[in-house]
C-alpha cells in the first residue's frame, strides 16, 4: 500500500469491468467510486470488490463526478489522488510508473502517455487527431510541452487541488486541470502507459461532441492568454515611451 494515495474511479454503467479495476487498485492504495447515475449493478460490484461507493442519484457527467471524488478523497486525508477509468481502458499494472513519477516530482501533476506505451498504435484515429491537437495548443498555452493530455489516467497532488477550482464538466475538467495547474507552477510530467481498447467495449468519450467542447474550452483559454500577453506588451511599451509614469 502506498501511504496518502487514494483512488478515484468514476463509473457509469461498467459493472462488467469495475470490480476486476477495483481488486486491481486495491492492492496499491484504498479506492472511492463515483457511480455516476449508473443504471446496472456496477456499484454493487465495486463495493464487494473493497472501494467505497459514492452513489450520484443522476448522471452529471465524469467531470462531476471527479470533483465529487475528489473531495471525498481529501476529507479521507489523501496527500495525492489517482485518477483511471473504470471500464478497463487504463491498466493498474501500470500505476506503479506513475507513483514512481510522482514520488519523484511531489508537485507534479502526473499524466499518463498512451502515445508512448504499449498499444498508442490503436487509439482511433479521429481520437488520435483531436489529442495531436490539444496537445499542441496546451503545450503553446502551458508553455510545456505535454503529451497525450487527453488520458484520464492521472496522478494529482493534494496541494494542487487544494490550491486551483475545477468547473468544467465532462471531459473537459480534465484540460482544465492541465491549465490550472501550469498556471499554479505545478509541473506537468509524462509517462508512458499502455493503451487498451478492448473490442466489446464502447468509450464514453464521444470523438465529436466532446471534442467540439473541449475545443471551445481551449479556444476561449487561448483568447484570454492573447488578451494578457497584448495587455503586458501594451504596459511595457508605455513604460519604456513615458518612464515617468512608473515614478
Amino acid at each position: 500500500m502506498n501511504p496518502g494515495l487514494v483512488a478515484v474511479v468514476p463509473v457509469f454503467n461498467e459493472a462488467a469491468t469495475v470490480g476486476r479495476v477495483v481488486r486491481q487498485l486495491r492492492r496499491a492504495c484504498p479506492v472511492i467510486v463515483v457511480d455516476d447515475g449508473s443504471t446496472d449493478d456496477g456499484a454493487a460490484r465495486a463495493a464487494a470488490a473493497g472501494a467505497s461507493v459514492i452513489r450520484e442519484p443522476r448522471r452529471a457527467g465524469k467531470g462531476a463526478a471527479l470533483r465529487v471524488g475528489f473531495v471525498a478523497a481529501l476529507r479521507m486525508g489523501a496527500t495525492a489522488v489517482v485518477t483511471l477509468d473504470g471500464d478497463g481502458q487504463h491498466d493498474p499494472a501500470d500505476l506503479p510508473r506513475l507513483i514512481a513519477a510522482a514520488h519523484h516530482a511531489p508537485r507534479a501533476l502526473v499524466v499518463g502517455d498512451r502515445l508512448g506505451g504499449r498499444g498508442g498504435d490503436r487509439i482511433p484515429l479521429l481520437r488520435l487527431g483531436a489529442i495531436r491537437i490539444s496537445d499542441r495548443t496546451l503545450t503553446w498555452l502551458t508553455r510545456t510541452t505535454l503529451r497525450d493530455s487527453q488520458c484520464g489516467f492521472r496522478i494529482y497532488p493534494a496541494a494542487l487541488l487544494g490550491t486551483i477550482t475545477l468547473r468544467e464538466a465532462g471531459f473537459v475538467l480534465e484540460t482544465e486541470a492541465l491549465v490550472r495547474a501550469a498556471r499554479a507552477g505545478h509541473p506537468v510530467v509524462s509517462v508512458p502507459v499502455r493503451a487498451i481498447y478492448p473490442p466489446d467495449r464502447t468509450s464514453r468519450f464521444r470523438a465529436v461532441s466532446d471534442c467540439a467542447r473541449i475545443a471551445r474550452y481551449l479556444l476561449g483559454e487561448l483568447c484570454r492568454d492573447l488578451g494578457r500577453r497584448l495587455r503586458a506588451t501594451c504596459v511595457r511599451r508605455v513604460r519604456f515611451l513615458f518612464p515617468a509614469a512608473d515614478a
